[in-house]
């Protein structure tokens, strides 16, 4: 292909700011090259420690329907008024042979440590061109910092630890789209529209090299679509919601044992609220960490006095303490969070919030007292069987992906948790055929 031997000036000074701008417009080109999906799917991961003490958590009725108050206290009763929502994985085992609380690290991978894997929160954010958040409820020692157990994601490479302070979560969520300054907006759309004149006046510099002219068209055609994306508000609210749980922690260490249900309440209405909006579309929350010995009687919580870990988890007999700790933790997500996505969705006025969402629960092993990861009939303490699976469970309609909620899944036994992430992918719109190198299939049943 001939070229002449001296270009332009100007076509060497765009030629130049195409070369700055380069990598920014490779991923606005990826970002729009997918069509926008007809309903928008948000994605909320919970994960609590320590599983769950199934003869109370187990939700089968005797004819096999999904019943919350099916076994003891009903551990996932406050799941109750989102039934028809609900879809509800058992069998299911942690993969790849994770074990113990080390498994935290597997939990959004599917690989113990992570493997090559980055987490699957991640990995759906990179491909939709969106932020994925981390929050964390991690009241742990501020001096002594995290213990080796403690990362759930893992983004790039790199295992993050989780944002610790509400004020800051929201402010991240919310980014500066509800009440942002016209000067910073009037800045981004100058700066794009200067950027579209240089690469349009390169390409028209190129009639000789159609080739090379073309890739500019793709990138002409990816700033344009940036530009429209930025000149339309970025949220749906006018404004910033009202966040009393986030407000009500000003002045408030979030490490403060003493008010971890409320720092917690606040990661959740922060992240609720960001969500309607559809200000945030990829939101982590790790409640505590794997070992974490947090005292249950702190304030305004359960009223249990014993740590989570050793005191209510490993105890065998009782279990109901145990049981009503993880009980507790399910109920704040109910309230905090799935009543508020339960209202129609500002961008989908035809359906909820919730319906437009999948909200995964899980933690890294099947019962605290056994630290296995699989799916198996153990005896624990006085119980001569127990059936014992990972905690897996869908809430939401993922935006139409789902079925109609108010089901129970038998999957085959212990079929690995790396499918589970694989549908939760699809669901968003983001399908995959391997993680980490492994392969992985949808879970058929789940699908509508």
């Amino acid at each position: 292909m001939a070229f002449p031997s001296r270009l332009p000036r100007r076509t060497i000074l765009a030629g130049f700011a195409l070369g700055v701008t380069g990598p920014p417009l490779r991923q606005a080109a990826r970002v729009a090259a997918p069509a926008a999906p007809a309903r928008p799917p948000r994605l909320f991961i919970m994960y609590i420690p320590h599983g769950v003490p199934w003869e109370h958590f187990d939700p089968v009725a005797a004819d096999g329907s999904l019943d919350f108050g099916a076994r003891g206290i009903g551990g996932f009763s406050p799941l109750a008024p989102y039934r028809a929502s609900v879809s509800y994985l058992r069998g299911v085992a942690m993969a790849n042979n994770a074990r113990d609380h080390q498994a935290i690290r597997a939990a959004l991978t599917g690989f113990p440590e992570g493997g090559t894997a980055d987490s699957i929160d991640y990995t759906i954010a990179r491909a939709l061109g969106v932020t994925a958040h981390v929050l964390g409820a991690v009241p742990y020692d501020a001096v002594a910092g995290f213990t080796e157990n403690s990362h759930l994601a893992r983004h790039g490479g790199a295992w993050v630890r989780a944002l610790e302070s509400p004020a800051a979560a929201a402010d991240r969520l919310f980014g500066a789209s509800p009440g942002a300054a016209p000067a910073d907006r009037a800045f981004e759309q100058e700066a794009l529209a200067l950027a579209s004149r240089q690469v349009a006046r390169l390409q028209a510099s190129l009639a000789a090299a159609p080739a090379e002219a073309r890739k500019l068209g793709v990138h002409l055609q990816a700033l344009q679509d940036l530009a429209a994306a930025s000149a339309r508000p970025p949220s749906a609210c006018a404004a910033r919601p009202g966040l009393p749980s986030v407000d009500a922690l000003a002045g408030v260490d979030p490490l403060d044992a003493t008010f971890f249900g409320h720092v917690l309440d606040a990661h959740l209405e922060a992240a609720a609220h960001a969500m309607v909006c559809g200000a945030a579309r990829v939101v982590t929350l790790q409640t505590m960490y794997a070992r974490a010995d947090l005292n249950f009687a702190f304030r305004d919580g359960p009223g249990i006095d014993a740590t989570h870990h050793l005191g209510l988890s490993h105890v065998v007999n009782p279990r109901q303490p145990y049981a009503r700790a993880q009980q507790w933790l399910v109920g704040r997500l109910a309230a905090k969070l799935l009543a508020v996505l339960d209202q129609p969705d500002p961008l989908d006025p035809a359906h909820t919030v919730l319906d437009n969402s999948l909200v995964y629960l899980l933690s890294e092993i099947s019962d605290g007292s056994t630290h296995t990861s699989d799916s198996e009939t153990l005896p624990i303490g006085e119980l001569a069987s127990l059936y014992t699976y990972l905690p897996q469970i869908l809430i939401g309609g993922g935006a139409g992906y789902l079925k109609p909620g108010g089901r129970i899944i038998q999957v085959e036994e212990n079929r690995p948790h790396i499918d589970v992430l694989a549908t939760i992918a699809a669901a968003m719109g983001v399908k995959l055929s391997q993680i980490g190198g492994q392969a992985v299939s949808e879970i058929a049943e789940l699908k509508a």
